[in-house]
């Protein structure tokens, strides 16, 4: 009896992770593009959230596209909300392009028309060490502020 609820418990644990892809499986990970759009529509969603807005071709036609980060969990987390992105925001994408050739991006940063860094993608591994760089380097500069002030 114990063997079976430790196989059924393995079981049901194992589902989870074998359900979520591998970004390489849709994507060119190793490749990064960057496209200028204009956001239609923001969909806070789970298991990645999801950008959908218009670029321009290199003849000058209206494209539409989609481009899938983070699960929207791991975003609200980092301070993202429901209403980050809307209808008509000017956006620049930093991410990988998709695997067949279609109009899909994993975007890795996001950068809005202000100048701002949204970061939030599948790319969060840069952006946890430059938040950690910025906290080190704050820190670094308490302690040699708190030296020199006995």
């Amino acid at each position: 009896m114990r063997s079976m609820l430790i196989a059924a418990f393995g079981a049901v644990s194992i589902a989870p992770a074998a359900a979520h892809h591998n970004a390489a499986a849709h994507y060119r990970v190793t490749e990064s593009i960057t496209i200028d759009g204009i956001v239609t529509e923001f969909r806070a969603v789970n298991p990645h959230a999801r950008i959908y807005f218009d670029a321009t071709n290199a003849q000058g036609e209206r494209e539409a596209w989609m481009a899938e980060g983070d699960s929207f969990v791991n975003l609200r987390r980092v301070g993202w909300t429901t209403d980050q992105l809307k209808p008509g925001d000017r956006i620049h994408i930093v991410g990988h392009p998709s695997r067949d050739g279609s109009n899909l991006v994993e975007w890795t940063f996001i950068t809005v028309s202000n100048g701002e860094e949204l970061g939030g993608g599948n790319g969060q591994f840069e952006e946890r060490a430059r938040y950690l760089a910025e906290r080190l380097a704050e820190y670094r500069a308490e302690r040699r502020g708190s030296r020199s002030n006995p």
